[in-house]
């Protein structure tokens, strides 16, 4: 087999079977889509990542298959992709398995919202098909099972929606793929019984979770709830967590451009108790096409007020590659935080180079690592059927064995399964030998006992010996590694007595620092050094709202890491945990951020971890 034409890096001009390569759309866990031409029609190619024969442990080839099979049950709806051919290329048994499929050119549902500005009116049509589209799965005995933003796609022409992406969806007597509880998929569209069964279930090795209507309704129904309150969806993270209060704010509450019945639907598709929601996807159609007939300036002003910098052409209309994708961009910030964000820079710069000419280190530091991560928006976690343009025409990468395929250049992630993993040894936390700002911690000392002999020793040794014992150097992410033993029986034993009894996957609305309160769309300002957080919002009894986490920040490179390592309870106990900032074990800066004055929201999701990412 030639190594050199594997899905991980075809290029232009080239051909499958004779269907030639037009450019890359994306890539994912399980697949590489590219847009493809053949007799003058253009279609989207979906590659496996992997064959059959290869070992893959996430069975790429498996998923493309039952995706194909999914496909083929539902097809003839106007708003589901349709499948046109598949075939293994290069070999008729052994080879990549491929399927070819509907091109859509068009916005995912988060830019749909960010590039068009719709009406209520609008949503309400959108999302009236799109309910339509997922009773005629049910139908079918078919379910989704990972809707979100980006697995929608609205074409840019008329509008219309689509359904895409089934790469972990599921189809009546379908042969079982996953070892764990749940099916893959991403945590905050997972309904609160899938949730509720992964906490009191995740330890059974056997445990099953049975998928249902209502759990894809709950997902299409956050989806509503995030176009009607957030105006910029792919560029901000989620302004609510959905699970951690019950119930959420309604939407009219966050949004006061929001019709009042629209808010009113969109909390019945989210109602926490499966038997209060919408029954079914067709229950769903039929409430928001009811809604259709609501006259009034409501309904025909955009929901959100335009952001007057925000591109409003079609990228792939003028680009091979959208700007969006290429390089993904931060939130925009109001004039007077951007002045009040300015003066709290100049003067956090101010003080940094006076602590550094007072007192500079006198021995080497290591050079500042970046993450080895490729930042990754929130747009979808896998190739779907239509994904966004690729940044760039993968570059022909070395050899790789023959049944796997190099991983894409700039890969999707999607969310892990919900698996423990075994536990590895604790590495020693990176501190920075640079002057640190003064920063409130819970208790009168830090850093945590088990790190301050550690750090003393550093701080006492030469440059050499610092090196051979392995000290971190300024301002350096600390590197992956296993939570400390002690904290996660105190987090994930729930027999132990005093155990907060969380589940992996678990999250919390974190404060970063209680000196500076606040929610995720307002901006605060961090360095590296310790600080303590403040759970915001919680639905754990374990770790209930106003709990104190103490941790550390480093806010080198590209990205903001935090780790808090100790809880104070409201109750007064003190526990060891292993609580990590951003589902991915690190925060995007946004576009204020300077050297040594990070800017980010004020509060985002903080998850317990058996490892640090």
């Amino acid at each position: 087999m030639l190594i050199g034409l594997s899905p991980a890096h075809l290029q232009p001009g080239q051909t499958v079977d004779g269907w030639r390569v037009v450019k890359p759309l994306g890539a994912g866990s399980f697949g590489a889509v590219y847009l493809v031409e053949k007799e003058g029609h253009h279609f989207a190619m979906k590659m496996a990542m992997h064959r059959a024969s290869s070992g893959d442990a996430e069975q790429a080839d498996a998923r493309l298959l039952r995706e194909m099979v999914c496909l083929s049950q539902v097809s003839g709806h106007p708003n589901v992709v349709e499948v046109h051919a598949h075939g293994r290329w290069q070999h008729p048994t052994q080879g990549w398995l491929y399927i070819i499929l509907d091109y859509v050119e068009g916005y995912t549902l988060g830019e749909w919202v960010e590039k068009t500005h719709p009406t209520a009116h609008e949503v309400a049509r959108v999302f009236g098909k799109l309910s339509g589209a997922l009773a005629h799965l049910h139908s079918r005995g078919v379910f989704h099972r990972d809707l979100k933003l980006g697995n929608i796609l609205v074409r840019a022409t008329d509008g219309e929606p689509f359904i895409l992406d089934f790469g972990v969806g599921d189809y009546t007597l379908a042969p079982e793929l996953t070892d764990t509880p749940l099916p893959p998929g991403t945590r905050r569209y997972r309904s609160p019984e899938a949730s509720r069964f992964l906490r009191e279930h995740g330890d059974e090795q056997d445990a099953r979770y049975e998928f249902k209507a209502t759990d894809d309704v709950y997902a299409l129904g956050v989806c509503l709830y995030d176009v009607l309150t957030n105006p910029q969806p792919v560029r901000e993270t989620p302004r609510v967590l959905v699970g951690a209060q019950w119930p959420p704010p309604a939407p009219h509450a966050l949004n006061p451009r929001v019709p009042v019945s629209l808010s009113a639907a969109a909390m019945h598709f989210i109602e926490r108790h499966p038997e209060k929601r919408a029954p079914s996807a067709e229950v769903m159609r039929r409430e928001l096409d009811a809604l259709l007939h609501e006259e009034g300036e409501a309904w025909t002003a955009t929901l959100h007020v335009p952001t007057p910098h925000l591109p409003l052409a079609l990228e792939v209309a003028h680009n091979d590659v959208p700007q969006d994708e290429a390089q993904p961009s931060t939130p925009k910030r109001t004039p007077g935080r951007r002045v009040a964000g300015a003066v709290a820079i100049l003067a956090l710069v101010v003080a940094s180079l006076v602590g550094y000419a007072a007192l500079r280190p006198t021995a080497p530091t290591r050079q500042a690592q970046r993450l080895v991560e490729p930042p990754a928006p929130p747009p979808p976690t896998d190739a779907g059927a239509i994904e966004p343009v690729a940044s760039s025409v993968p570059p022909t990468p070395p050899v790789s064995s023959p049944g796997v395929a190099l991983p894409p250049p700039v890969p999707v992630e999607k969310e892990s399964p919900p698996v423990k993993r075994a536990p590895a040894r604790i590495p020693l936390p990176a501190e920075s030998t640079a002057r640190k700002p003064k920063a409130l911690a819970s208790r009168p000392s830090w850093p945590p006992s088990p790190w301050a002999g550690f750090l003393k020793t550093c701080a006492g040794a030469t440059a050499a010996a610092a090196l051979s014992i392995g000290c971190p150097g300024a301002q350096v992410r600390p590197e992956p590694g296993a939570c400390p033993s002690e904290a996660r029986e105190v987090m994930f034993r729930w027999e132990q007595k005093g155990g907060l009894r969380l589940s992996p996957g678990d999250s919390v609305l974190l404060t970063l620092d209680r000196r500076q309160p606040g929610f995720q769309g307002e901006a605060g300002t961090y360095a590296d050094g310790p600080v303590t957080g403040v759970v915001l919002r919680s639905y754990l009894k374990g770790l209930p709202e106003g709990t104190r986490l103490s941790g550390y920040l480093w806010t080198s490179g590209e990205f903001l890491v935090g780790r808090y390592t100790e809880a104070e309870l409201p109750d007064g106990r003190t526990v060891p945990v292993c609580f990590a900032l951003g589902r991915r074990g690190y925060i995007e800066k946004w576009e204020e951020s300077k050297p040594g004055a990070t800017v980010v929201g004020r509060s985002n999701p903080a998850y317990p971890v058996e490892r640090w990412p």
